[in-house]
Parts: structure tokens; C-alpha cells; sequence
């Protein structure tokens, strides 16, 4: 299991690392294309947002204007990314939501991620550094690289009496993830954007939930269009079973739905993750 050394008051520990699948072959796709749970996943995910929040909050959801010193390939698909729809945007019903992101290998210090409302009021903020582990780059030097990249990252907002989360629900929230390559000079870090809107779910899709198994909450957040949900089950269940050939395919339509198809599939370790306290 590979942890992260928090450098803030919180207790942030995380590292869901998995293996992405983007390009899957042509054998096996034809094997998959009857999967019921890839069926389940939109073609697009559209998002507007509410109109007392103008419009919707622009970002920058890939690492590719900079691509910093710490990134080993700065190529296509091997940048981070912010895991969010392409406008951006997407739904949650959670009270504290689960942000995900993929990061390439790298040897960045650690990262920084800030929450802000639809104001640009910053409601939470933590910092914190990664584990590292020793190997060496494509002219045979030694590097210190973050354990669990390239592979995908996910922090959940805490709970915290001092905060002002959870946040309202019908408003836009958006995230920033600053990659941190080196702690003496910022000018080489590393940013990448989301945004989310929490919306009160109905009282019938929660009793729908939670009779649901795994794959069939997929299939309803996928419905409901809640990206959050859809997204961050689908990658539990990746971790818990990433030889399933079905989950693989709904997890590359996933992809393919917000045009993330260029993420790299990478032999990586399996991690956990916990929330902050």
C-alpha cells in the first residue's frame, strides 16, 4: 500500500493507484463491446450550471500548457488530469465530495489542492508531500519518483467543525490541484482545474442506492448524471478487481465520454486511500 506523508495540520493520507485502461485491443474489444455496465455509461456528460452562478466556472483540467520539471514524460496522456467532464463540471450528491486526478510519473515534491466557491472565497485548502522511491530516468541517473504514479489519486473533503464544508448544495465549486516540483521555486509547479456542483439527491435514488450493488450504482449515478459517483465507484471497483474485463471496458468508455482516451494504461501498484481527518 503506498502512503503519503502529510505536511499540513490534517491527517491526509492517499494514493488510489490503479491501472488505466485506454486502448484496449481489438481482440478484446469485441469480446467487451457487449458489456451491460459499458452500455451504462453516457456518450457526454453536459453540464449547466445554476444561473445564480453565471457561468460555468472555466478550468483547466490538463497540466499541458506547463508541464514542469518533475514530470519524466511530458508527453500526450502523461501530464496530470483533472478527472472531471469536459466542461469542466460535474455533479455530486456527496456532502464531502471525492476528487480524483491522474498523475503521470514524476518526482514532484508534493502537491497542494484549494477549494473555492462560486465567489472565489477558498473554503479548504491542504498541502502535503508525496513517498518517494529511487530509479533511474533514461540517461541512467537516479531520481527520487512519487510511489503509486503514474496512476490515479483521489482526496475526500473532510469533515471538520473548523471548516465551512460541507459545501451548499445547487452551487459550483471548483478545485485546483498544484503539482509542486520544487518547494524553493514555484515557477515550475504544475496546475490542473475541476469544478463540482452538489445537488440534493431524491429520496427514491437513495433508497435505490443503497439496495444497489456496486455495478448497479455505477449504472444509476451513470443515469443521474453524477459524474463524482460514476466516476469514483467505478474506480473502487477497478482497484478491488482491475483483471475484470468488464469493469475495463466501462472504465475506457468512461474515458472516451469526457475525451480522456489519451491517458496511458501503465503497469502500476495497487494503493488505498483514506479521507482527512
Amino acid at each position: 500500500m503506498a502512503w503519503f506523508t502529510h505536511s499540513s495540520r490534517f491527517t491526509v493520507a492517499l494514493a488510489l493507484t490503479l491501472g488505466l485502461v485506454a486502448n484496449v485491443p481489438a481482440g478484446v474489444q469485441a469480446q467487451l463491446g457487449g458489456s451491460p455496465l459499458s452500455r451504462d455509461i453516457p456518450t457526454e456528460w453536459e453540464f449547466t450550471p445554476p444561473d445564480s452562478q453565471g457561468p460555468a466556472i472555466p478550468g483547466n483540467r490538463e497540466g499541458g500548457g506547463t508541464r514542469g520539471p518533475c514530470i519524466a514524460n511530458p508527453k500526450p496522456g502523461q501530464v496530470p488530469i483533472a478527472l472531471v467532464p469536459e466542461s469542466g463540471v460535474g455533479k455530486t450528491i456527496a456532502e464531502y465530495p471525492t476528487l480524483s486526478w491522474y498523475l503521470p510519473k514524476n518526482t514532484a515534491w508534493g502537491v497542494e489542492l484549494t477549494v473555492r466557491n462560486g465567489k472565489g472565497k477558498e473554503i479548504y485548502s491542504t498541502k502535503y508531500a508525496f513517498a518517494h522511491y529511487t530509479g533511474q530516468d533514461s540517461q541512467g541517473d537516479d531520481k527520487q519518483y512519487v510511489v503509486g504514479a503514474p496512476g490515479i489519486m483521489s482526496l475526500t473533503l473532510p469533515n471538520l467543525e473548523s471548516s465551512v464544508l460541507p459545501p451548499e448544495t445547487d452551487q459550483t465549486y471548483k478545485w485546483t490541484l498544484r503539482l509542486i516540483c520544487n518547494t524553493q521555486e514555484p515557477s515550475g509547479d504544475v496546475y490542473v482545474d475541476g469544478a463540482f456542483e452538489r445537488v440534493e439527491p431524491d429520496p427514491n435514488l437513495v433508497r435505490r442506492i443503497q439496495q444497489a450493488t456496486p455495478e448497479q450504482r455505477v449504472a444509476i449515478y451513470a443515469s443521474e448524471r453524477l459524474w463524482y459517483e460514476t466516476l469514483n465507484t467505478l474506480v473502487e471497483l477497478r482497484r478491488d478487481r482491475p483483471n475484470d474485463q468488464g469493469l475495463k471496458a466501462a472504465w475506457s468508455q468512461l474515458l472516451r465520454s469526457v475525451e480522456l482516451e489519451q491517458i496511458v494504461e501503465e503497469p502500476v501498484a495497487q494503493g488505498g486511500r483514506t479521507n482527512p481527518n
